[in-house]
């Protein structure tokens, strides 16, 4: 089913755009899940740290995914080691509230204290003006696919949401629940941050990151398919009748050699 109120709302924050925008994330999320997962695994640590570093690996996906669309600006937070897709105008950033599946993202802070990085996000950006090049129409094609009554009801939200959004000055906020065994939640919204370091949404939508087409789930290590040393048939020894030339055996002992700075 259409989530048509989520739709508008992308469409009217994030601009002509926004609906391609809310359609890639699950898939750029789960594909940056996974590809942690398949490194945390391969690295066999006895923690997942390598995991963790997940939380810079998602925005340079977003940036990457989006740099193409017009009316795409990058912005790089003062002293952060990431860049964001600001997206007419609003900025996308992330943000990984829980690393379980129970945890209610509504009664999570967003720092502790909020850094200052992600405070400079809710402000106003010092961007220069720049000509919308690149892909267009790439939101219109996402829109083309509803019947006409879906379109009629998408519009009548629309009329409303632009009432809120020129209220409130909104970022766009990727929030998702995840470890190295599961991507567990992902939503986005449209927020405000307050003063007690928890975020005011206006609208929040849970998005379905099964519609990704990758698995959201750990991926399990295939068992190890090389032989052993020790598999295989047992070779039979070649038995023969001592030779009378070759005498009975030497009591001797071989003398060792001397000891040299290979063996060191």
């Amino acid at each position: 089913m259409v989530d048509l109120e989520g739709m508008a709302w992308s469409r009217q924050v994030l601009g002509a755009e926004g609906p391609h925008v809310r359609d890639a994330l699950p898939r750029v999320l789960v594909t940056t899940h996974n590809r942690f997962v398949a490194t945390n695994t391969a690295l066999n640590l006895e923690n997942a740290a390598p995991y963790g570093l997940m939380w810079l690996g998602v925005p340079k996906e977003l940036v990457n995914e989006f740099a193409g669309l017009a009316g795409v600006q990058m912005y790089h937070p003062p002293r952060a080691s990431y860049k964001l897709p600001v997206i007419n105008g609003v900025p996308l950033i992330p943000w990984r509230y829980a690393k379980d599946r129970k945890t209610n993202v509504e009664g999570v802070l967003f720092g502790k204290p909020v850094s200052e990085p992600r405070k400079s996000v809710f402000q106003p950006l010092a961007l220069q003006p720049q000509l919308p090049l690149g892909d267009e129409g790439l939101g219109e094609a996402i829109l083309d696919e509803l019947t006409p009554e879906q379109r009629q009801e998408l519009d009548a939200y629309g009329k409303n949401i632009r009432e809120l959004a020129a209220a409130h000055s909104l970022v766009a906020v990727l929030a998702y629940a995840s470890n190295s065994e599961a991507l567990h939640h992902c939503y986005l919204g449209y927020a405000e941050l307050g003063e007690d370091n928890m975020l005011k949404w206006e609208y929040r939508e849970e998005l379905d990151i099964s519609s990704a087409g990758i698995s959201a789930q750990r991926a399990v290590a295939s068992a190890n398919t090389q032989p052993a040393f020790d598999t295989g048939p047992v070779e039979a020894p070649n038995l023969r009748p001592r030779s009378p030339l070759e005498g009975p055996p030497t009591s001797e002992l071989t003398s060792p050699s001397e000891k040299t700075d290979a063996d060191e």
